[in-house]
């Protein structure tokens, strides 16, 4: 007799066959309607923007806490990690001036766990770290982040 199998066990069983455009498209579809559920179900979206960036802050610990036990950072971007840095310290540095709140707070544990990561890179990792791979030119991605602090801060002052 055959034993019946789990509901979520055929659905990732059927997921893991599909072809990568499926899964990629099945992704995006995903994510539009979880911001869709969130968009009707978050009243107050200051506590969705403080759990976004507790939960950023306590990933990137988790990534330090990957980063001194296996003593390695294969794989992982140095200049993503400085450009992360630079829009947190803008972004502090407007908390600051604007709203010194909870998410000054979370900003500071925030960016203080960056610089953990990029100090882990340069200088106790650096001999894990592929420069060669981490080939992004710079300037195009500074660019970004200058127009996303630039969104953030207009945005900031909207309230």
């Amino acid at each position: 007799m055959k034993a019946t199998k789990r509901p979520i066990h055929a659905v990732t069983t059927w997921l893991r066959r599909q072809p990568p455009k499926i899964k990629a498209f099945l992704a995006v579809l995903s994510g539009l309607v979880s911001l869709l559920f969130l968009r009707m179900v978050v009243h107050d979206h200051d506590n969705l923007f403080v759990a976004a960036e507790f939960v950023h802050a306590l990933g990137i610990s988790v990534l330090i806490f990957k980063l001194t036990k296996e003593k390695t950072c294969a794989g992982l971007s140095l200049k993503s990690q400085e450009l992360t840095a630079i829009f947190l310290a803008v972004r502090l540095y407007c908390s600051f001036v604007m709203e010194y709140d909870i998410h000054t707070i979370l900003d500071t544990a925030t960016l203080a766990t960056t610089l953990w990561v990029i100090y882990m890179i340069r200088f106790k990792l650096k001999s894990s770290y592929m420069d060669d791979k981490d080939n992004l030119a710079i300037y195009y991605v500074a660019l970004l982040v200058k127009h996303l602090t630039n969104s953030h801060v207009e945005w900031q002052s909207d309230f």
